[in-house]
Order: C-alpha cells, then structure tokens, then sequence
C-alpha cells in the first residue's frame, strides 16, 4: 500500500476515486463532486487543507483530509474527511491513514485531532475519546402538513419582521450575518476542546464564497428588530446545484438580548416554506444537533424532524 498527497492544482481522477468511496456511504445525502471537491480542498472558509490516498495494486481505496485552521483554534488538526472503501476495511489501511495524518498534525505543532463519523470500534481502538454526539434529523417534506406551518408561522411577536436572501447576504446585512454567525458559539460544545469561532464580514464573504465553489444554493430566513431594523435572527437552507432531492438544515441563531420570542421557530418555518416554493422536487432536509442542544432540538421536532441517526465526535490527543 502506498499513501500519496492529492494535489489539488492537479487532481487527475485521483479526487474522482476518492469522491466515490464517499458517494457509497449512505444514509443521508451524498456530496456531490464540486460540494466534496470544496470540503476536501478548503472547506467553506478557505482554511488549509491535505489529502492523502491510500492506492492498492494501483487503485484508491480511502484517504484522509486533514484540515489547520488558522485563525482561531490553530491547536487542532480537524479530519473532515476520512474513508476507507468498505471492501478494503480491516486490512490497515484506516490505522496506515491516521498515522499519517497525525504525523501532519504533529508536525505543524497540533496537539489534538478532531473527527466525526469514525466507526467506534477503530476510535476507541486507536485512543480516540468520544466528545460530543450528534443526532441527525430526517424532515420528509412529501409528509409536511402546509397549511399547518403558515398558521403556526403567522404568529411573529410584532417587535420584529422577518427578511430574506438568496445565497450572499446584502452589503447592509453583512455585519449582522457575522454577528449572527458568531452568536452559533452558543451552541453546545460537550467536551470538546475548542476555541469560539470569530467570524467577521470578510469570513462571511469567504463562506459564501465557498458556496458558489461546491455549487451550492443557501436560502436564508432572518428575523429583524423593527426599532433598530437590525437582523437579530438567521437560519439558512442549503440544496445542491444538481438538485438530488436533500436539503441541508445549517445555521441557526438568535442573539441573546433577542431569545424567548419564538423567532428561532418561526424563522425555520418561514424558510422552509419558501425554499420548498422553490425548490418543490427536493423531498428531504437532513439537519443535525448536539444532544445536548435541548432549544433547538425541541423546535425540530415541533416542526415534524425524525431522528435518523446519532454521529459521534472524536478527539484524540497528540
């Protein structure tokens, strides 16, 4: 088995392969090729970024991303991506991967390695402690009672009126998106060692940047303060250029002064009816949530979100 470095300013169809192996892990949506290109080069705000791939008798069969993030957090190494084909596994290639990866890592004074979605037995196996469990919520669209959802979206408390925006936020908006996304630090973290992420007009600019790259379409909801006309409130939906029928659940967040009115709820519900008015041949939104996140979970499950199943967090100290 040989470990080489996918670069990525010449990929050939070594990405292709990799892509692949990933295209056959369901359940849930798959990445499309431009969306896993995006994951495996950058990610959504262009932090730097490996691959490695395992080749056997000439062939790809996994590989790993390891990720340096490099403005907050620059303790960790983060494997957003890290696969094994299933007809290849308990041949080594997992553990030869992870060395790799941790040796990267090590290397570039990492003290930590984040993952998700590794099979337990291999994480624990390999020293790994589990940190955070997220569930992953099914909402089927095909089953979702309309005529419910605008009633229930019909009681906005009149302090404030929602807004609306396709894919990047309005120049005038920019900074409260930034404050919005800064306001999903709030979020359960478990055990997890992590710093807040600082988010700003520029890193907002770089995500949506990001978008445009993996081909994705972002709708987004957000709730303004009608004395200020800031936005206090934003949740975002995000489908894929070719439209293969899921929906991502992303974002979420209201900023503190502005909780216990109910906008996180009507937020979702008013944007979940306009993307379907959309985008009518998508049937799925997949979201996920710690645990933990007893607010959110509580207001996916009000709006009709089944649990499909539960992904844990990783970290392993180097």
């Amino acid at each position: 088995m040989d470990i080489e470095r996918l670069d990525y300013a010449d990929p050939g169809d070594r990405l292709h392969a990799f892509h692949a192996i990933a295209a056959a892990h369901p359940p849930g949506p798959v990445s499309s090729f431009a969306r896993f290109a995006v994951v495996a080069q950058s990610g959504w705000v262009a932090e730097r970024s490996e691959t490695y791939l395992a080749r056997l008798d000439g062939q790809v069969v996994g590989g790993v991303t390891v990720r340096f993030p490099g403005s907050e957090n620059t303790h960790i190494a983060t494997l957003p991506i890290f696969l094994v084909a299933a007809a290849q596994r308990r041949r080594g290639i997992g553990s030869a991967l992870l060395d790799h990866a941790a040796d990267r890592a090590r290397a570039d004074n990492r003290t930590i390695l984040l993952a998700e979605g590794t099979a337990e037995a291999f994480a624990q196996a390999r020293g790994f402690k589990a940190v955070s469990a997220q569930a992953r919520r099914l909402l089927d669209l095909t089953a979702v009672d309309w005529a419910a959802y605008r009633a229930a979206g019909a009681a906005l408390d009149p302090a404030y009126v929602l807004d609306r925006w396709q894919d990047a936020a309005p120049d005038d908006l920019v900074d409260d998106a930034a404050a919005l996304m800064s306001a999903m630090n709030d979020a359960p973290v478990d055990d997890m060692d992590i710093e807040p992420a600082r988010w700003n007009a520029a890193r907002i600019r770089a995500f949506e940047a990001g978008w445009r790259r993996g081909e994705q379409i972002a709708y987004t909801t957000v709730a303004r303060h009608r004395a200020t006309g800031r936005a206090v409130g934003l949740t975002r939906l995000i489908v894929d250029h070719t439209r293969d029928g899921w929906a991502r659940q992303t974002d979420t967040a209201v900023l503190r002064d502005h909780r216990g009115h109910g906008l996180g709820l009507q937020m979702k519900y008013a944007n979940t009816l306009w993307f379907h008015e959309r985008e009518p041949t998508t049937t799925r939104i997949v979201t996920w949530n710690a645990l933990t996140n007893a607010p959110m979970i509580a207001i996916n499950e009000r709006m009709g979100y089944t649990v499909m199943d539960v992904q844990t967090e990783w970290q392993l100290p180097l």
